[in-house]
């Protein structure tokens, strides 16, 4: 393992990683799922050298299928500057091209490309398929998600939902990489690319350092109202703003409190970003530099879950979802983009009850909870249970408990320093009451 942590400039691999890379290289299916941040993609790119010294009379190729461009060119970049060969589907002819040869250490591709292409398809049960030792699929979460429709609406990607097809094309171990994933997800998953004997590496997906809050507030409210703490902020400390990103569950959304912004703001404005898949690449490479300097001028960026992989967010602490996400993964993957660093970090779900339809079991019973703990009713969902911690630091069920006779409300949300309060929605009664009929579990 000293060779590996060389390569890739590590003072040692960690034991999940360790453990991993072991199964891997006797030819097991690993599913595995730990915090965001934690170092899940050494398992495959070290699998690499590991396999070649291992075979040295033999080539290696890592075909790895990921959600979004933006982590491909990532990876891609990163492996490259590492001395390996890497790429990824439809980046240029030439490169794809070479991929039909096998002369790639890495494939990176989409399920659209690798899966929905008979061309492609075609290649992987060729020489350069016979050259594939791993399949990686990054964001295993995406493959129920987006993969499958929930009885109302077709599948967001369709391809995700076949994904599990890439078993019959290449011979191979599999590996599943997630942040997040319920029981019932990681049945599903090993199922559907029919893994057995798949060897299970799950990590307590509990965010110690991140205080939890939900407010429901009327769906008559005027979106300036929802976020005049917002507006508040960028006016009063401008490019020094606490960065912010408030999640949204569509576009549409996402342009509407672009355009309630532009509309309250002048100069300040320039400080304001929307990030979702309809932006140019180009536009998102900028973003994406722009989130990687914790002092840069990004202050406030509304997005939707496409920011939510591939986007590394520094000096972020406060992490706002602006409507409930369909289920428990996606939530846990959406908040914990704030404080990657350990830092103590914020993060409000706002709601009202139109917001509500086809949630997931799980996410319904989080959103109506108003006095158990946040984080016990969210660990629930995986079996899990939280660690010790500080009632005011918890969540805002907890805080009303505190009694350590700290100044607690340093760590109060900003919303509720400026939130009128003829906002928020507590009555049951209420034409805003949740559409539990709707719910689709």
């Amino acid at each position: 393992m000293a060779a590996i942590e060389n390569v890739f400039n590590l003072s040692e691999l960690k034991e999940f990683q360790k453990a991993a890379l072991n199964e891997l290289m006797k030819g097991n299916d690993v599913f595995l799922s730990v915090k965001t941040g934690a170092g899940k993609s050494i398992c495959y790119q070290a699998f690499h050298p590991m396999w070649t010294k291992k075979n040295t009379d033999r080539l290696c190729s890592i075909l790895v299928i990921c959600p979004l461009i933006s982590i491909m060119k990532e990876q891609t970049d990163y492996l490259c500057r590492l001395g390996f060969s890497a790429t990824y589907i439809g980046k240029d002819s030439k490169e794809d091209d070479d991929i039909r040869m096998g002369d790639f250490d890495f494939i990176f591709s989409s399920p659209e490309a690798i899966v929905g292409n008979a061309d492609w398809r075609a290649m992987l049960l060729g020489p350069a398929g016979e050259r594939v030792r791993l399949l990686v699929i990054d964001e295993a979460h995406t493959v129920l998600h987006w993969g499958e429709g929930d009885g109302y609406d077709e599948p967001f990607r369709q391809w995700y939902g076949k994904l599990g097809e890439l078993r019959s094309l290449v011979d191979c171990p599999v590996l599943l990489l997630t942040a997040t994933a319920n029981r019932s997800a990681r049945k599903k998953l090993q199922q559907k690319f029919s893994m057995k004997n798949c060897h299970e590496i799950v990590d307590n997906p509990e965010r110690e350092n991140i205080k939890l809050f939900v407010h429901k507030v009327k769906a008559s409210t005027p979106l300036d109202e929802v976020f005049y703490f917002v507006v508040q902020l960028l006016q009063e400390k401008k490019n020094s703003c606490p960065r912010i990103i408030i999640f949204c569950t569509s576009i549409n959304s996402c342009g509407q409190i672009v355009t309630m912004l532009r509309l309250n703001l002048h100069d300040e404005i320039k400080y304001v970003q929307m990030y979702h898949s309809k932006i140019p690449e180009s536009i998102k490479d900028e973003i994406k530099l722009d989130l990687d300097n914790p002092d840069g001028n990004i202050r406030v960026l509304i997005a939707t879950s496409a920011a939510g992989m591939g986007v590394n967010f520094k000096g972020v602490y406060n992490v706002i979802n602006y409507g409930p996400p369909k289920d428990m993964d996606s939530f846990v993957q959406e908040f914990g983009r704030a404080g990657r660093d350990g830092k103590t970090s914020m993060a409000l779900l706002l709601f009202h009850g139109k917001q509500c339809k086809n949630l997931d079991s799980d996410m319904k019973t989080y959103v109506t909870n108003t006095d158990q703990c946040r984080r016990e009713c969210l660990l629930s969902a995986y079996n899990s249970k939280p660690t010790s911690c500080i009632k005011h630091l918890c969540c805002d069920v907890c805080d009303k408990s505190c009694d350590c006779n700290n100044n607690c409300s340093n760590y109060q949300h900003p919303f509720f320093e400026f939130v009128p309060s003829d906002i928020s929605s507590s009555d049951s009664s209420d034409s805003d009451s949740l559409c539990f009929a709707d719910f689709t579990i």
